[in-house]
């Protein structure tokens, strides 16, 4: 049953990774001064913009209308096999409905409403009532963006890195991540026609944390791009041109920070430390300006890696 009060939402666990233990938490992404002035409020407090569901959260941006970021808890152990039925998008009546892009902006183009957050990722829960109130809560508005059919659809590299990091580098009894995903406002987005205050990402961001099977914490940070596939196939009508492949690269935490200004902390709740501290390809350059000495390009800029196959992903330092 769906609780339209929304009070039974507890949203993004910190602790998820490592419960009731005190360091391995991954925190809420912190908004730069800039980016926290375009965050939606919340129409009942107006101090907050975190927007709790089952299992994760968001919060929007005001001029975009879209998510600044989406934080999911994801449990692939404890998910259950369960039927997909047609999605029904809600607006979330805690934020200014102005404030989010509805069906409107997804008819007669080539555009998919995608999950930020993924549905099938949010299937879990202590039973099966629970991980199905999950999943539901994952068609939001609010956890939408426009990805082109293309890309969307295609997007087998982008939509399985979560599992193939853990299978690589955790402990199978907690198979567990904590997936942050979000769009990259560029100023030269475009729009479409009749939706001229409507820009739409063309990259999209993702941070993905676990405890690997030595039980310490560490985080990698991918972006993906859109853009080859929207200038070949276009956004209007059938697409007259072969299919152009989207890149994927992996890249550092702080790689994501510098297209998002947000930060990504975790750690000790006390003592919060930047998941730069656990990035494998962070600590991989790291070593490299070391052998190289410090007049190396990756001392001064983040580096972006791009992915052909799980393969080139790098976990470990």
């Amino acid at each position: 049953m769906f609780d339209a009060t929304y009070k039974d939402r507890k949203g993004f666990d910190t602790s998820f990774l490592n419960p009731g233990k005190l360091d391995g938490s991954v925190f809420l992404p912190k908004l730069s001064t800039a980016l926290a002035e375009l965050a939606v409020p919340l129409v009942a407090n107006k101090a907050q913009n975190v927007l709790d569901y089952h299992h994760y959260s968001v919060v929007m941006h005001r001029t975009r209308r879209f998510a600044i970021y989406s934080a999911a808890n994801v449990d692939f152990k404890g998910r259950f096999d369960m039927s997909r039925p047609k999605d029904f998008w809600r607006v979330d009546p805690r934020i200014d409905a102005a404030n989010q892009v509805t069906e409107a902006f997804y008819t007669h183009n080539q555009f998919d409403r995608g999950h930020l957050t993924r549905r099938e990722d949010m299937e879990f829960g202590a039973d099966q009532a629970e991980a199905l109130a999950s999943a539901v809560d994952a068609c939001h508005w609010t956890n939408c963006t426009p990805q082109h059919a293309r890309f969307n659809e295609s997007a087998q590299l982008w939509q399985g890195l979560e599992k193939h990091i853990l299978e690589q580098a955790v402990d199978k009894d907690k198979f567990r991540a904590q997936v942050i995903t979000g769009p990259v406002f560029d100023p030269k987005d475009p729009v479409l026609a009749g939706f001229a205050d409507t820009p739409y990402p063309l990259r999209f961001w993702k941070v993905v944390a676990a405890i690997n099977a030595s039980g310490r914490l560490f985080a990698t940070a991918y972006v993906l791009d859109q853009r080859g596939v929207i200038e070949k196939c276009g956004v209007r009508g059938a697409p007259e041109t072969p299919f152009t492949p989207y890149k994927t690269y992996q890249t550092t935490i702080a790689g994501v920070e510098s297209l998002t200004g947000l930060s990504f902390t975790g750690g000790k709740e006390s003592k919060p430390v930047s998941l730069s501290e656990f990035d494998p390809l962070t600590m991989a350059l790291r070593s490299e300006v070391t052998r190289s000495g410090p007049s190396n390009a990756a001392d001064r800029t983040p580096s972006f890696v791009e992915l052909r196959s799980f393969s080139d992903v790098v976990i470990d330092a």
